[in-house]
């Protein structure tokens, strides 16, 4: 598990509309998106999910709201994150070593 510049890459808990928790690997990105202007995240969770769902992502450094939105072709989850991301951003929080 590690927190990278402004990103995530290691096992995460998901929680999903069904109440079940599951551990997944994930790897989880931000940047700003100067047309939304705001911090956008989404990545990717090695777990089946129900697509179009709500889940929460959590990571030692905190938990984020996110949408599941379609599977890859290796048969991984993408989610685009909804609100703050459940890792250290940079731009967020200053520094990526918290």
């Amino acid at each position: 598990m590690n927190a990278s510049d402004d990103g995530w890459s290691g096992d995460v808990t998901v929680a999903g509309e069904d109440g079940v928790l599951r551990t997944a690997a994930a790897v989880l990105g931000a940047r700003f998106d100067p047309l939304a202007g705001s911090l956008v995240w989404s990545g990717r969770v090695a777990a089946d999910l129900p697509l179009r769902a709500r889940v929460e992502i959590a990571t030692p450094h905190g938990a984020g709201a996110a949408e599941t939105t379609e599977r890859d072709v290796w048969g991984n989850t993408r989610v685009a994150g909804l609100g703050r991301p459940p890792f250290p951003v940079e731009l967020l929080d200053g520094t990526a070593d918290l």
